[in-house]
């Protein structure tokens, strides 16, 4: 499928789809993401990076479930391996074929030294999981997060997950957060250049201030998905390794979104010369399957009571669909050379639209790391006042039906195409976002 033979975007009336909408409603229950409500978006089928809705509308999806679809929509190597797998896959997380390469390409992917990774279903699990392996390896129940960050809705990962725990009670002792370095909104006032990650000594205040002398670890996400992509600046990571070393304590790097390839690198971690002590992936890891996973090496993944027999199981993590997708997934990555394409693309896509910040009136940063791009809606550009939801959403949708489906965060839009995305095609959807934002004509 080329561009030429592609019209992009919504036409005002999707009658089939507004009715579909409305009979799922009478069952699914509240609380979907704002995009899905916004949109009422209801897919017949998706190929690439393009979905085509009940009334045979096309866009192109850059959306991505927020960065899951990293392979494109129905990549036919994925559909040949999973369709095969359903014939013969138990129920069950016995040893399979399907494990066993799963092990193999997921081996040959992970950087030095991580050797061991342990599957679950969702995010939230995962990251739940990977505090309990802290607090096996160290002994200690303390965690550092920070600002704007994103780790889940259980207990645990919304304990790390300041700004989001509005209204749901108590949380459990021992969660303390710091700001994370987001130099377009320092809340030091001081300048990336100069300040000598101020930013950092501020987190080791908080730890000395709050800390009980237990911090097991500090948990952070390399590139901050939620809050629009927000790319801290280089030896960030490096400091909070540091850090981290000074209370004996791990540091977990949840890659969760960035891991696989969607930053340019394996994992957005390689960016900076440091290793985490345990990492938390998922996302674009299965191509589309529900699948996670806690990486970390084999002494500390060795520690009890983690190690102990159903303590760091999961009930549906390494069925063999799960593992099969995920051994898919990596070598199509692997074979496709998608990590470097991801890399040079996403800095094309990326010179393209930093001129935004000049250019359209609303826009006020343009950041990314390979292909996790953010932009951020501001009305006013010198207070940097964040716009409203009500003008987020019209943006939104101004994409969406130019022909560009786009995730947001914060007041952010937040791009996330398959890592395999055609170049023409994407810069294509690049030109359709710098003309509805800059208002010029479609």
């Amino acid at each position: 499928m080329t561009v030429e033979q592609v019209k992009w975007g919504l036409a005002p009336d999707r009658a089939r789809s507004r009715e579909h909408w409305d009979a799922e409603q009478e069952v699914v229950g509240p609380g979907l993401q704002a995009v899905m409500l916004w949109s009422q978006l209801c897919v017949d089928h998706a190929e690439g990076a393009v979905l085509t809705d009940l009334d045979g509308n096309r866009v192109v999806d850059f959306q991505g479930a927020g960065g899951v679809n990293s392979i494109g929509h129905a990549n036919p190597r994925f559909v040949a391996a999973m369709s095969a797998e359903l014939t013969v896959a138990p129920a069950g997380a016995f040893g399979s074929a399907a494990r066993r390469e799963m092990a193999e390409n997921v081996s040959a992917f992970l950087p030095e030294p991580f050797d061991r990774m342990q599957l679950y279903s969702g995010g939230t699990e995962a990251v739940e999981a990977a505090l309990r392996l802290a607090k096996s390896v160290t002994g200690k129940h303390e965690f550092l997060s920070f600002w704007g960050g994103f780790h889940g809705k259980t207990m645990g990962s919304l304990a790390l997950t300041a700004g989001a725990r509005s209204g749901l009670g108590p949380l459990p002792p021992g969660y303390f957060s710091a700001p994370y370095a987001n130099c377009y909104h320092c809340p030091l006032k001081l300048k990336p250049t100069s300040c000598g990650f101020a930013c950092v000594d501020v987190a080791r205040d908080v730890i000395k201030q709050n800390s009980t002398g237990a911090l097991a670890a500090i948990v952070v996400e390399p590139v901050q998905g939620r809050s629009g992509n927000v790319v801290p600046p280089p030896g960030y990571l490096t400091a909070l390794k540091e850090l981290a070393a000074e209370f004996d304590a791990l540091l977990i790097a949840d890659e969760m979104m960035t891991g696989f390839g969607r930053t340019g690198a394996a994992f957005a971690f390689q960016h900076e010369d440091v290793v985490p002590d345990i990492l938390t992936v998922g996302k674009g890891m299965g191509g589309g399957y529900p699948v996670t996973g806690v990486v970390s090496t084999a002494a500390y993944m060795a520690a009890r009571p983690f190690s102990d027999p159903s303590a760091s199981s999961s009930s549906f993590g390494a069925f063999p669909l799960a593992c099969r997708a995920v051994a898919t997934t990596v070598e199509v990555m692997a074979e496709d050379n998608l990590v470097e394409h991801a890399r040079k693309l996403g800095a094309e896509m990326l010179a393209a639209l930093r001129p935004l910040a000049e250019e359209a009136p609303l826009v006020g940063d343009v950041r990314g790391a390979g292909l996790a791009i953010g932009i951020e809606l501001v009305a006013d550009k010198e207070t940097r006042q964040p716009v409203s939801g009500a003008v987020l959403r019209d943006t939104f949708l101004a994409l969406l039906e130019a022909g560009v489906l786009v995730m947001t965060g914060g007041n952010s839009l937040r791009l996330y195409p398959p890592l395999n995305v055609e170049t023409e095609m994407a810069h294509e959807a690049v030109d359709i976002v710098r003309r509805t934002l800059i208002g010029g004509p479609r």
